[in-house]
């Protein structure tokens, strides 16, 4: 199981421990090189329902969540393609006369409305095999949502649910009850069933019990991390 360092929370900014100012020896003519973050990359794939994280959270732990600028991942690559960023913003637009237009005109919200590049399509389930992981929420999206299983096979592995993470934001486990395993995904209803190619790749920090805003859906202003590609 990977562990992850404590931060240091500065007034409204979250700041690893790997990024703290270090005492300088050189001079000042030769300022040292800044620290790198030695937080890992966690691959969030488009073709799997739940990708581990391998973090074990305690009742009302906080982390947060932030996704590599500029990844992509394609929810249609056998009908047309439909490509996201991490918070659903629609990279690449099917064609006119493919699946993928007609089922996110028709079938994600709002209904009846073009996919055009850009904008944005939220996630209508489609009955109880096939609801996907928050609905409502945009399709290709990343989402984080918590289970006492370490290998879940289904959402009912998810009691409390899926909160939207987008390009950042705050993922808090259920306060009450057992420790529970964080995983993290791509919102679909299909995801591994041969039709999505892609990942996020994200970065986790641990905040602590109770911190965070528990209803947090979107954002973080938190500096926390250097993503240049």
């Amino acid at each position: 199981m990977r562990t992850l360092k404590t931060l240091a929370i500065c007034g409204m900014f979250v700041i690893p421990l790997s990024l703290l100012p270090e005492t300088a020896s050189s001079s000042p003519d030769s300022p040292p090189s800044p620290p790198k973050s030695n937080h890992p990359f966690f691959s969030v794939r488009a073709d799997q329902f739940f990708n581990a994280t391998g973090i074990l959270a305690a009742p009302g732990e906080s982390f947060l969540v932030r996704a590599k600028p500029h990844d992509v991942v394609d929810l249609s690559t056998l009908n047309g393609g439909y490509k996201t960023f991490s918070d659903g913003t629609i990279v690449v637009t099917p064609t006119s006369d493919s699946g993928a237009f007609q089922y996110f005109r028709d079938r994600a919200g709002p209904i009846y409305s073009d996919p055009v590049a850009g904008s944005r399509k939220s996630l209508l389930p489609l009955g109880e095999q096939l609801r996907g992981h928050l609905p409502g929420a945009p399709n290709g999206a990343l989402v984080a949502g918590f289970s006492a299983s370490a290998y879940p096979t289904s959402f009912n592995d998810f009691p409390y649910g899926f909160v939207l993470i987008n390009d950042r934001g705050i993922a808090r486990a259920p306060s009450t009850g057992e420790y529970r395993y964080l995983f993290l995904a791509v919102n679909d209803i299909n995801n591994p069933l041969g039709d999505n190619a892609g990942e996020f790749r994200v970065r986790i920090y641990r905040l602590g019990e109770g911190v965070g805003d528990p209803g947090m859906k979107e954002g973080n202003p938190s500096q926390a991390d250097d993503f240049a590609e």
